[in-house]
């Protein structure tokens, strides 16, 4: 399979492409302007995929993970190495067979919309879409040699951050076309900052979200890469596709607890234990504010449960042994237990002094209703019932007194 045409001999096949008319063209909204460009047929192999794609940046950093021997900057160090090619078409084509299934689309329709690429032949939108009909040729050529040629759009010269606001354009934005993971939309949108040097208020305006929306991203994807590496799956994050509200929790929560650096880390040791079960029809996310509500007694029952010997220690040191227990994989399962029976140990609690505490709540607020009518008596006020009203307060009254009275 052509993964790409060598870039001298790409750039002359565009550059002379770009000389000739083109009866159709294609609306870009690109460099401050909507841009009508023209739409040309090329070669399936010559594109490049653009591995920059903020869709796949998440799968690439588990790519990586997965085959230690490659350098960490194997998708960044160089756009036209065949071997980061072939690794981004087999990324491209497993997201190709989502949800929106890209491979059906292309077995029974010809391709409706151009591919965008860079004035150097690299997709900038439509990378998935060329990973399925170049899988599909390849399959198969007499049966989709309709696929053995692309209609694409190229864009004049442009820097990475013409090219960034492009992509969150169409593809980011509320409009797009396939959901970008949120830990790919956070990985990508760190690594835009660390290499182009965006501030974070220009990369938030880029991408179209509040600044306060970006830096809670930012401390869940840390949380996220805490989380992984202590369940032994570094950069796996395809795994946490579904536990973002319970790391959304974890960040919204922390910041409001008040005791000890090493007491908030025990929450977050525990939150990590509720989070294993996330995406498992269980909402988990609306339970870890709990773990804070009941730190003392999640800890005082993960001792019990795990069976740590805290003869001596202070309250300080139990927090730190029972964080370094909690990032052993034997004990995640017992703790998450433990978390969850005090959770509703809790719970319980609470309802049953709500049921004790009720009648007394219910006297001192008739007392206090009966004193704002009192104060609220005017020449003009209405007598009508009031006699037949206070009559039953008054049978009800004698009642509750022989009740309170009574030590029975």
């Amino acid at each position: 399979m052509e993964l790409g045409w060598p870039l001298p001999k790409r750039k002359k096949y565009l550059k002379e492409l770009a000389g000739q008319k083109s009866e159709k063209t294609h609306p870009v909204p690109f460099q401050g302007q909507m841009q009508h460009l023209p739409i040309y047929q090329v070669p399936l192999g010559l594109p490049l995929y653009r591995l920059e794609n903020g869709r796949t940046t998440g799968l690439q950093a588990e790519y990586i993970a997965a085959h230690p021997s490659l350098p960490e900057d194997f998708f960044r160090a160089d756009n036209e190495l065949e071997a980061a090619q072939k690794a981004q078409h087999d990324i491209l084509s497993k997201l190709a067979r989502g949800p929106k299934n890209l491979f059906k689309e292309f077995e029974k329709n010809p391709q409706s919309e151009p591919i965008i690429l860079s004035s150097l032949g690299y997709v900038i939108n439509g990378n998935r879409r060329l990973s399925a009909m170049r899988t599909l040729y390849e399959s198969e050529p007499k049966k989709y040699k309709n696929l053995s040629s692309v209609q694409v759009v190229i864009l004049p010269h442009a820097d990475d951050k013409d090219l960034d606001r492009l992509e969150a354009d169409l593809q980011l934005k509320e409009d797009l076309k396939a959901p970008y993971s949120w830990t790919s939309t956070a990985l990508m949108l760190k690594e835009k900052i660390a290499r182009f040097k965006y501030k974070e208020d220009e990369i938030a305006s880029i991408y179209g979200m509040p600044k306060k929306e970006l830096r809670e991203l930012f401390d869940c994807i840390e949380y996220a890469e805490q989380y992984l590496e202590i369940r032994n799956i570094p950069k796996k994050f395809s795994e946490l596709d579904d536990k973002e509200y319970a790391f959304r929790q974890i960040c919204r929560t922390r910041p409001k607890l008040k005791e000890s650096e090493v007491d908030k880390e025990l929450f977050e040791r525990a939150a990590f234990c509720l989070a294993d079960e996330a995406g498992e029809g269980k909402r988990i996310y609306s339970e870890i504010p709990k773990i804070a509500d009941h730190l003392q007694e999640v800890r005082d029952s993960l001792v019990t449960e795990l069976e740590l010997k805290t003869d001596n220690l202070s309250d300080e040191d139990v927090s730190l042994k029972l964080v370094q227990a909690l990032e052993e994989d034997k004990n995640f399962e017992k703790a998450r237990l433990a978390i969850r029976d005090t959770i509703e140990a809790e719970a319980a609690k609470r309802k049953n002094r709500k049921q004790e505490d009720f009648v007394a709540a219910q006297i001192l607020r008739a007392r206090d209703n009966l004193a704002d009518a009192v104060g609220a008596i005017e020449s003009k006020s209405t007598k009508k019932g009031v006699v037949d009203a206070l009559d039953a307060i008054d049978a009800l009254v004698d009642k509750l007194r022989e009740w309170a009275i009574n030590d029975k």
